[in-house]
């Protein structure tokens, strides 16, 4: 069994510098209360033994102290839950479907309205945000939950939730955009000669919310909304950590 030790990386991720994910996550409201950090592996990185490898990493004082996890969070993980996230997708291709759908996407990419609702504190008035925030929405089931799996839909899922002071944009191309720029930054990839598709994604992808009872602490707020997402390059043997809370104003 592998013995983890982390040590915090002084680069920011790249793509998160970038002045247009800057300025779109700010009108998101995924500025204030998230944390984008990128770590150095003391050893190989064990796929076989996930666990571990996570309870290593919450449990280091280093990683504690850069992604600001909250104070109520246990010392001892014993109970850590977690979900191992899909990478098959290497292309935006992946949300055609969208705008296939001409109830949530109109003409020339504009989002179709909807009466304003609450769900746990998430405001909505566009059918797409209401297709993300509602477990019960018609739309619902447009992804697979195989497709709800991967990394790139819950990157996607998160920016157009927003938080609680969202600004939600009128069009799709600013969300799939970003989702892009994300998804480069923690998604590492390689080519595949002679064949289709030439790429492919060989980083181990984890996401941890607060639904799961073993992981009570790690948000500040209860919501359904919270994430946490890791991305494992066993090449690098580095790990970037995007802790992104849903914080309600109220």
């Amino acid at each position: 069994m592998a013995e983890y030790d982390f040590d915090v990386l002084p680069t920011n991720v790249p793509e998160w510098e970038l002045g247009e994910v800057k300025l779109k996550l700010m009108q998101w409201n995924l500025d204030q209360h998230s944390v984008v950090k990128r770590f150095r592996i003391s050893c190989r990185f064990d796929p076989n033994d996930e666990i571990t490898f996570l309870r290593s990493f919450f449990e280091s004082p280093v990683v504690r102290a850069h992604i600001s996890l909250p104070s109520t969070l246990g010392s001892s993980l014993d109970m850590l839950e977690f979900q191992r996230l899909r990478t098959s997708i290497t292309s935006l291709s992946f949300f055609d479907k969208l705008e296939n759908e001409s109830d949530l996407v109109s003409t020339g990419g504009y989002l179709r309205k909807c009466m304003d609702e609450v769900y746990d504190h998430c405001t909505v008035s566009e059918c797409l945000r209401e297709m993300m925030a509602n477990p019960e929405s018609e739309y619902c089931h447009l992804f697979t939950p195989d497709e709800q799996k991967e990394l790139i839909y819950q990157i996607f899922k998160r920016l157009v939730i927003g938080g609680a002071m969202c600004q939600p944009d009128d069009k799709l191309e600013p969300y799939l955009e970003i989702t892009k720029r994300i998804y480069k930054a923690l998604a590492a990839v390689r080519k595949l000669p002679d064949a289709q598709p030439p790429l492919e994604v060989y980083s181990y992808a984890y996401l941890l919310t607060c639904n799961a009872k073993g992981n009570f602490g790690f948000f500040p707020k209860d919501s359904p909304f919270n994430s946490l997402i890791v991305a494992v390059d066993p090449k690098k043997q580095s790990v970037q950590c995007w802790y992104c809370p849903f914080v309600p104003f109220w």
